[in-house]
């Protein structure tokens, strides 16, 4: 059985969380609720559940593609920080400087 009050309530957070793109209130938040969410099945005959559920599913896919823009961002940060070093220890003078 669903349990829709907590449902209706997970959604309302992650909405709220991938609004003001709070990365680590959407991370806290699934991995929190991770064993709900995998339990999560559609309902044959309850329509207002299986809307709310469709409500969810839309909330969680932005959140998850907001995470992944974020990652992909710090990764190519991280490259470009990296190449930066990389350049940088090439010049013979950096060794010696004090």
């Amino acid at each position: 059985m669903l349990d829709l009050s907590r449902l209706t309530k997970l959604t309302e957070d992650l909405e709220q969380a991938v609004l003001s793109e709070n990365i680590d209130e959407i991370q806290r938040l699934c991995s929190e609720n991770s064993d709900f969410i995998f339990s999560i099945q559609p309902e044959k005959k309850n329509t207002s559940a299986n809307q709310q559920l469709k409500s969810f599913i839309d909330i969680h896919q932005s959140a998850t593609l907001l995470v992944k823009q974020t990652h992909q961002t710090v990764q190519n940060q991280l490259y470009q920080s990296i190449k930066a070093r990389k350049s940088v220890s090439k010049y013979k003078g950096v060794k010696h400087a004090e």
